[in-house]
């Protein structure tokens, strides 16, 4: 068994091939044909973190892996990573562990990929124009992602913490070539974007529907649990609203869950997973007018199909 660290990972795991990979693998999950336990959550109160562990099979990218990840939003103000994680890949023929992976890199790679995917089928063709709400690791394998399936022309950047926005702002204009921008709030972040990302610990709506206009997609990949959401009540709402898989978002998904406690929305108005879409059982994206959302949670079969894009170029014995 061999250990892969995380400037290994880096080096190995390419956007592009990942995006293939976790299209393939969220396809799989819709049909059926890969297989994920629900993922496993404990709450440490005094610290304010999250530990979970994440066990998913795909079949056909032959691998099988388990994911224990730790979230710590306090860990902002400390200077040290939100998230931090380690991946073990186990041979799905013999059960024979094969590597642990470092996950933090490969999570935030995998997150950007699965909102690469869900705008390649949701957002406008001719989308140009990105509004990250949230500066932090996740915020630039969001956008290094998108610009992978769409032409970027103009970006902004939102965040409650000033200094992080500029960073990220220069960052993301050096790395993509693309002008980027530092917004004063978030409301003038999004009233011109095409694309919206939210990628933050807010546990409050920081995307209003009186906000966006006319066909803007939005990927909301930042909250996680019941109580803690991104978007208001009336975005999910107005839109067509496509989740990365159901079980999932109706355990965790507070984007969707406090409206339908609210009485406001119902788990039969969700449109679609978006595997469905990508299989063509459902149609995605059907007006230039309409809004859509995709909410998404993390999944187990994300780290998978990314672990089986590093994996696939070392020499290992099966």
């Amino acid at each position: 068994m061999i250990h892969i660290t995380e400037d290994e990972v880096k080096k190995l795991l390419n956007m592009d091939e990942t995006i293939a990979a976790v299209e393939k693998a969220i396809k799989e999950l819709s049909l059926g044909t890969a297989k994920m336990h629900p993922r496993v959550r404990m709450r440490i109160e005094e610290h304010e973190g999250d530990i979970l562990v994440m066990s998913a099979y795909v079949p056909s990218l032959n691998i099988f892996s388990t994911k224990v990840v730790s979230s710590y939003h306090r860990n902002v103000g400390r200077g040290l990573p939100t998230i931090n994680a380690l991946l073990v890949v186990f041979d799905p023929k013999t059960g024979r562990p094969l590597a642990t992976i470092d996950g933090a890199y490969l999570t935030a790679v995998r997150t950007g990929a699965i909102s690469g995917v869900a705008t390649k089928y949701l957002a406008r063709d001719g989308a140009s124009i990105l509004t990250v709400i949230g500066c932090g690791v996740q915020a630039r394998t969001q956008a290094l992602a998108i610009s992978k399936v769409r032409k970027l022309e103009k970006i902004y950047a939102y965040d409650i913490r000033r200094e992080a926005a500029e960073v990220y702002a220069k960052e993301i204009s050096d790395a993509l070539n693309v002008e980027t921008s530092v917004a004063n709030s978030p409301a003038g972040a999004v009233s011109e974007a095409d694309i919206v990302v939210t990628a933050t610990t807010s546990k409050q709506p920081v995307i209003r529907w009186e906000w966006l206009k006319k066909g803007v997609h939005i990927n909301a990949v930042g909250s996680y649990t019941p109580d803690a959401r991104e978007l208001d009540s009336e975005t999910i709402i107005h839109s067509k609203v496509v989740i990365d898989y159901m079980p999932a978002a109706l355990e965790e998904a507070g984007d969707v869950l406090i409206p339908i406690s609210e009485g406001k929305f119902s788990a039969k108005r969700i449109y679609a997973e978006l595997g469905e879409v990508i299989a063509g059982i459902k149609p995605g994206r059907v007006s230039d007018e309409e809004v859509t959302v995709f909410k998404s949670v993390g999944l187990a079969v994300q780290d998978a199909a990314a672990a089986s894009v590093i994996l696939m170029k070392l020499p290992l014995s099966r």
